[in-house]
């Protein structure tokens, strides 16, 4: 090979470390229609990895092979243990946080797997940080 190979494992394989780290993987929450040149076209469910917070309001993120702005509440951040999912029906699951109170889950709502599936049942948790356990009958990857 010629050039710089400084980038080249052992492996053989492209050394990413230079690159930021997958901890700024983000999972749309709502779709997102650009007005402008510079913004992104964003899906619900779409992972985006974000690359500028700089703006609290619009961040700049890649998805697709595109890099482009969207406004930062549009998404949420994946840990790499957690999976996006998609509600198949409207229901209510028991808020883990309050016991006693009730997690509402709407159709093609995208909420975040954060534990393993038991028994049929999945913990997940909403865009507002909300967590509750929901059958994995009303949920699709995304």
């Amino acid at each position: 090979m010629t050039g710089n190979n400084s980038e080249i494992d052992k492996y053989g394989l492209l050394d990413k470390s230079h690159r930021l780290l997958p901890t700024n993987l983000y999972v749309v929450l709502y779709n997102f229609k650009s007005r402008h040149q510079d913004e992104l076209d964003l899906k619900a469910g779409y992972k985006v990895t974000v690359i500028d917070t700089s703006d609290p309001d619009w961040w700049k993120g890649k998805c697709l092979g595109k890099i482009g702005y969207f406004p930062s509440k549009y998404c949420a951040k994946l840990a790499a243990s957690e999976k996006p999912l998609q509600v198949t029906h409207n229901l209510q699951v028991t808020d883990n946080e309050r016991g006693d109170g009730t997690l509402t889950l709407l159709r093609d709502q995208i909420v975040i797997q954060v534990g393993e599936e038991v028994n049929g049942m999945v913990m997940v948790r909403s865009a507002d940080n909300r967590q509750g356990v929901c059958p994995v009958k009303y949920l699709q990857e995304v």
